[in-house]
């Protein structure tokens, strides 16, 4: 490179200049690649420990699955409320260390992209000291050339010098251009990582109400009980006796302001059982799930809490059913991510539009309505059967609950314990729907 340049008649302080940068850019990237390496040694120290976690969960969630197929008991039932809080607080532990992994994997994409820009900036730079040297070349013209060399070997290698400095430029030119789709690509990978970090977020906050959840319906129950065994049976027979007080009983949407007695709801997810094929215990299951994530579900504003790529879908959907977009209520974006989803399903705007027609054509309701409990029962059945609840074993359940949550990161074991408890709360809403329907 160095030859080439003088080659060229490049001056003294043209080559200083690319000296350095070429030194500057050496040094950069070795920092980089230094910073990343370190960030990879924390990054598989993590991983092992989360593989030791999960281990140690999945050994819990074996325990919890025999323990459900014992008979009942109170002193199983007590057994089976510490395997869950034990699982559930190993689970937590598993999302924080998860949670410090997307960071380390955030941090090397940003290493990487800075290492890509500083190459794209250097070859930039070297794309300009070609094109600069060609310049010279024009303004000299070619009598110049001539006349300024003693021999005809020395216009040659001015030639031949010329002709490679073109190369170079096209060289450089390809370079810049495949440099430039790898930053996107990286920029895209970033964005994902990003997704996934505020996913974790979420779920961690999702954990601690569960594990909270699970710590007081242990304390109640052994505050019904006085951890007798006599009491505990006495209770159960109370239940399973009083038909009347489980049809009357409250199903709650308490994120989107929806309750109604079990029965009225058992209707809801009949109907929408019987256009799509999933079964009205797990529906019922998975819509109780989705809206019991706190406060924030039905409390934000579509211009505060809703993503921009979900915004003109939204706007849409009112404009359909004439609504009033600044008053419809749409989830809370919490302190990282977005919000924005709708209803008792809390779909999407953008989500909700690719599943209206088909709403429609099986509700009779054009346009459909994601704020109506008929419409959005029956467009989380469609979901789900897409995902294969439609077949109404418990594998394909807890597989279409898991792709319903998680998405295209279903199988990760980050998310199982959100299967497993969707399939017990169905569990108990089936054997509540088998006594009414007596």
């Amino acid at each position: 490179m160095t030859k080439f340049f003088s080659q060229q008649r490049i001056n003294r302080t043209t080559r200083h200049a690319f000296v350095v940068l070429w030194f500057f850019g050496c040094w950069l990237g070795f920092s980089l690649t230094a910073a990343a390496a370190a960030n990879d040694g924390l990054k598989e120290d993590l991983k092992q420990q989360i593989n030791e976690l999960q281990q140690q969960i999945d050994s819990y969630r074996s325990n919890i699955q025999e323990l459900q197929q014992q008979g009942k008991s109170l002193k199983q039932e007590i057994s089976l409320f510490d395997s869950k809080i034990k699982s559930s607080e190993l689970e937590v532990k598993r999302t924080n260390l998860a949670i410090r992994q997307t960071e380390v994997e955030i941090g090397n994409k940003n290493l990487a992209m800075s290492q890509g820009e500083t190459k794209l900036n250097r070859e930039k730079e070297i794309l300009g000291e070609c094109v600069r040297a060609l310049y010279e070349y024009d303004e000299r013209g070619l009598l110049e050339m001539v006349l300024s060399n003693n021999k005809l070997s020395d216009i040659f290698d001015e030639m031949n010098s010329l002709e490679a400095a073109q190369e170079k430029i096209q060289e450089s030119m390809v370079n810049i251009r495949q440099m430039k789709v790898g930053l996107e690509d990286e920029k895209a990978a970033l964005e994902d990582k990003r997704e996934e970090l505020n996913g974790l977020k979420v779920l961690q906050q999702i954990q601690a109400r569960a594990l909270a959840g699970q710590q007081d319906e242990k304390k109640n129950l052994l505050a019904q009980t006085k951890g007798q065994e006599s009491n505990y049976t006495k209770l159960i027979n109370k239940v399973k006796a009083d038909a009347e007080s489980i049809r009357q009983q409250l199903y709650l949407l308490e994120g989107v302001g929806l309750s109604m007695p079990l029965y009225q709801a058992y209707q809801y997810a009949k109907q929408a059982g019987g256009l799509t094929g999933v079964r009205p215990a797990f529906l019922l299951a998975v819509l109780k799930k989705e809206s019991s994530w706190g406060e924030r579900v039905g409390t934000g504003s579509w211009r505060r809490d809703m993503h921009t790529r979900d915004k003109q879908a939204f706007v849409t959907i009112c404009e359909k059913l004439g609504f009033d977009p600044d008053k419809m209520a749409v989830s809370r974006k919490p302190s990282y991510g977005w919000g924005g989803a709708m209803g008792p399903a809390q779909f999407l705007p953008s989500v909700w539009l690719a599943y209206e027609s088909r709403v429609a054509q099986l509700t009779g309701h054009d346009p459909p309505n994601p704020w109506d409990i008929e419409d959005a029962f029956v467009a989380a059945g469609i979901k789900m059967a897409q995902a294969g609840a439609n077949a109404q074993t418990p594998g394909a359940e807890w597989k279409a609950a898991q792709i319903y949550f998680a998405g295209k990161r279903w199988n990760s074991p980050t998310y199982y314990f959100y299967g497993d408890q969707v399939m017990e709360l169905a569990g108990v809403i089936q054997s509540q729907l088998d006594i009414i329907a007596k």
